[in-house]
């Protein structure tokens, strides 16, 4: 109770916005005007520059020439604010912005809102893209990620059906609605360049120290701590396709501030982008090191051999070959002309631009109009990280994503009186989704790599987060389409869906 009361709250934004397009449907710009409640004060550690976080990410996936967002923040008697959890600079609200404005021009244009989407989308061509509101996106393909997510779920069929469902409703056959929930988002991840981004003045690079052992055993050490995302895997992983040892023979040690390199810690879903990034150019320089090593060992000049997995190899003669385990213990053993012993390096990684993964996700929704309860019978996730390192983790990363975006949607709110009093003081109030309420997820993926990243990854952490909370809201939303409703209110709890239902007159 403690906790809910007094620590920091997330997401507090009322996000009014207009959208011009033609009637064909596509659009020629978009205007933002956020009101921002920070509590007593602000207590979000974000970049100098960037106040309000990254809300400027709001034209999302698609190609809008021209955008204007203001962004007021206030101050209320509120405990303090600006601290969101899985998403830390403002991409979820940005996102959900975006899909729900699309979603009310489409009802607008009386089109169906996959079909504009695709209108409207940054072409794969068009990459890097430059954005209305100043971001340059490194790489992406919408359109094929879209018609996969589409295909999947039969997305015709559904549309089938939920006219069915309508006509059955209408004729007192069931009191069941159906609701599609649509969204393709784009995230801005891997903060940051030192240009622009800094926590309290200190810029936002990441640091990572390797040693290799005599034995061949490694250690890695990293400014970023792990939450659950699996880093000591993660970074494994990176560092044995770089230096070609086992990831079992490697020990990540992070976070510990007597022995750690600078590193701004794990947010944003940074880790990956920017620590991960200087995990795999350190092991670089430990290979350039070792190739140096292996060359003189083999008798032959440095570009006479080649890498190979774990190991070294003259060219033309694969039998004559010195492993990284081998050139390690050399390099402890011997004197090698030129160069120094043992076999260490660091690398402090300033990325040259942001990483901006994206996912297309599709929500099926079965709604209850007499009692407001949602049964959610399909969810299918479909995102790019760029460069996928473990796929089960980043499976984990999604699922467990998406079960907070389905908290955040459909119940969580720290609610007060008149009187300024919490009403949602302890877990009996606040929602927290247990196994029962929690749906299967369905997921797939395409691979983007990022162009200006090491080896091309993005990171997913907050993907799901980001995509999920309007996938989840559409859904609702469009439930009630076939009704007038153009827009209700997030978080869809019970109460509020079925009132959603009685203002439209659908009780009688």
């Amino acid at each position: 109770m403690e906790n809910l009361a007094s620590t920091a709250f997330a997401r507090d934004y009322w996000m009014q916005g207009k959208i011009a397009a033609t009637k064909e449907g596509k659009i020629l710009g978009l205007w933002c005007h956020t009101t921002a409640d920070h509590g007593a004060f602000d207590a979000c550690a974000d970049p100098t520059k960037f106040p309000a976080g990254f809300m400027n990410i709001c034209t999302g996936s698609y190609d809008i020439k021209t955008a204007y967002l203001a962004v007021d923040g206030i101050y209320t008697n509120k405990a303090p604010g600006g601290v969101s959890y899985r998403c830390s600079f403002r991409v979820t609200e940005a996102a959900y912005f975006m899909e729900r404005m699309i979603e009310v021009l489409a009802i607008k244009l009386n089109m169906d809102a996959a079909e504009l989407r695709s209108i409207n989308f940054i072409k794969r061509e068009q990459f890097p893209y430059h954005s209305a509101l100043g971001w340059e996106y490194d790489s992406g393909d919408y359109h094929t990620a879209w018609k996969k997510a589409l295909a999947a779920v039969d997305y015709p069929a559904l549309r089938t059906e939920q006219a069915a469902r309508v006509e059955e409703f209408k004729a007192g056959k069931t009191r069941s609605l159906m609701g599609i929930g649509l969204c393709h988002f784009t995230e801005v991840v891997g903060a940051g360049p030192m240009k622009n981004c800094d926590i309290l003045g200190m810029g936002m690079f990441d640091s990572c120290e390797i040693r290799i052992h005599p034995t061949g055993s490694a250690i890695a050490r990293l400014g970023t701590i792990s939450q659950g995302q699996g880093h000591a895997t993660t970074f494994a992983q990176i560092l044995a396709s770089e230096i070609g040892i086992s990831a079992d023979d490697i020990t990540i040690e992070e976070g510990d501030t007597d022995t750690a390199p600078y590193g701004l810690g794990t947010y944003g879903s940074r880790s990956t982008p920017v620590a991960g990034a200087a995990t795999a150019i350190a092991g670089r320089k430990i290979r350039a090191k070792a190739q140096m090593i292996a060359a003189y060992l083999l008798e032959v000049h440095d570009n006479d051999i080649e890498w190979e997995i774990d190991r070294f190899v003259v060219k033309g003669a694969p039998e004559r070959f010195k492993t990284m385990k081998e050139v390690a213990y050399a390099s402890y053993n011997q004197p090698i002309p030129g160069v120094e012993p043992g076999l260490e390096a660091v690398s402090y990684y300033d990325p040259p631009n942001m990483t901006f993964p994206f996912g297309a996700y599709i929500c099926v929704m079965d709604i209850d109009v007499d009692t407001g309860v949602a049964d959610i019978r399909k969810f299918f996730a479909l995102d790019d990280c760029g460069t996928r390192i473990n796929p089960m983790i980043i499976e984990g990363q999604v699922h467990g994503g998406l079960t907070e975006a389905l908290a955040i949607a459909m119940g969580q709110e720290l609610a007060y009186d008149e009187l300024g009093n919490l009403k949602t003081g302890s877990l009996m109030d606040f929602y927290i989704p247990t196994a029962v309420e929690t749906p299967n997820y369905e997921t797939d993926y395409t691979e983007t790599p990022s162009p200006h990243h090491p080896i091309g990854a993005k990171g997913v952490g907050e993907s799901p987060n980001v995509g999920g909370v309007p996938a989840f809201s559409n859904a609702v939303n469009d439930a009630f389409r076939a009704f007038g409703l153009t827009h209700t209110h997030m978080p869809h709890d019970h109460w509020r869906i079925w009132k959603t239902a009685n203002d439209l007159g659908l009780h009688g």
